[in-house]
């Protein structure tokens, strides 16, 4: 009899150790390491301490193991283990989900971001930064992929950073399209150079950058528009030497060239006595290195008709446009660069940006 009781009590010990065994397994599988180590540790704790217990008793002399106290050890490995591996799994949910969104936002931001790249022309730093943000999103998705969800929210978290940079330098540079003193000027300069034609009756010429247009006035009337490519760096006021930007503001044709690198030239008398005073009041101020120059040979000329703004700053037609206006345009023509002449997409792009409702 004594020997049936105890091997009732040994098969029912195996039993207890087993179920312990197999959900300490469960935890492991579901990464509990990962997620819940701590909750982990103790179980695996617990059950060494459980098969410990388990290999005294067995051990000791007759008549009767304490076989309660073993299975009360094996019960507590068991509890923990599933305490390991529920934490495992609400901890993995949380942190796909938090992966997830994160990839989400990374995505609408990047996203965003080319867009606004793919409109108002950034410049080529700003551009590598979205080619970094862009990096960051394939390698957040690679880890995700992998099961690597926290290197996978911080790479996410890293391209929407990147991202946001270049969304808050756009939304700078666009920000003067939208200003109701820079739009009010540009205007100014437009009207005055169309009532200049009609009173002199010549030829002049209207530049609207974010049109990318070139307007032909005859007598103060639009003779005819082409579409003009422009600098890389189209949309920022010129500043300094190389950097891209085309000109903004009222200047005189100084010099025509038949038969140049561009196929035909208009040479603009950039830089004029406003643009020389407005670089020295940004140097004085300190926003200009001393190392900058002011920059010139600002052109409108050929090969252009491009669809894309390629030049370093000059204005480039068809050539077909190009003989065109210079069988019409002479020395001393008046020609008037503006940003833009009305509140175009730009200028709301710079609003939805201010108010934060700029779409992801």
């Amino acid at each position: 009899m004594v020997h049936v009781i105890g091997s009732r009590r040994h098969d029912a010990l195996r039993a207890v150790a087993a179920r312990a065994t197999a959900v300490l397994a469960e935890a492991r599988a579901a990464d509990a390491g990962a997620f819940a180590p701590d909750e982990l540790s103790a179980a695996e704790t617990a059950l060494r301490e459980a098969r410990t217990a388990q290999r005294i008793e067995e051990i000791r002399l007759w008549p009767v193991p304490n076989s309660e106290r073993v299975g009360v050890a094996f019960g507590v490995a068991e509890q923990q283990a599933r305490q390991a591996l529920t934490r495992a799994r609400e901890h993995r949910t949380a942190t796909v989900s938090a992966a997830d969104a994160a990839l989400d936002e990374a995505s609408g931001a990047t996203r965003a971001s080319a867009a606004l790249a793919e409109t108002i022309h950034l410049e080529t730093q700003r551009r590598a930064l979205l080619g970094l943000a862009q990096l960051a999103l394939t390698e957040a998705r690679v880890y995700r992929r992998e099961g690597d969800y926290r290197s996978a929210t911080v790479k996410a978290r890293e391209a929407t950073s990147l991202a946001d940079q270049v969304r808050d330098h756009a939304a700078t540079v666009a920000a003067r399209y939208a200003d109701a003193e820079t739009v009010a000027r540009w205007r100014r300069w437009r009207d005055e150079t169309i009532a200049w034609s009609r009173r002199e009756g010549r030829a002049a010429i209207i530049v609207s950058k974010e049109a990318h247009l070139l307007t032909l006035l005859v007598r103060g009337k639009p003779l005819k528009t082409y579409r003009a490519d422009m600098g890389l760096n189209w949309i920022a006021a010129k500043s300094q030497e190389g950097d891209a930007a085309t000109p903004e503001g009222r200047y005189r044709v100084v010099g025509r060239r038949a038969n140049g690198p561009y196929h035909k030239a208009l040479l603009l008398d950039y830089p004029n006595a406003e643009d020389r005073a407005q670089f020295a009041r940004a140097r004085r101020r300190g926003d200009m290195p001393l190392s900058a120059g002011i920059g010139g040979l600002i052109e409108i000329h050929g090969e252009g008709g491009r669809g894309q703004d390629w030049t370093r700053g000059c204005v480039a037609v068809a050539n077909a446009d190009m003989d065109e206006l210079f069988s019409r345009v002479e020395i001393g023509t008046l020609v008037t660069i503006v940003g833009s002449d009305d509140y175009g997409s730009i200028a709301g792009i710079a609003v939805r940006l201010r108010n934060g409702t700029a779409k992801r």
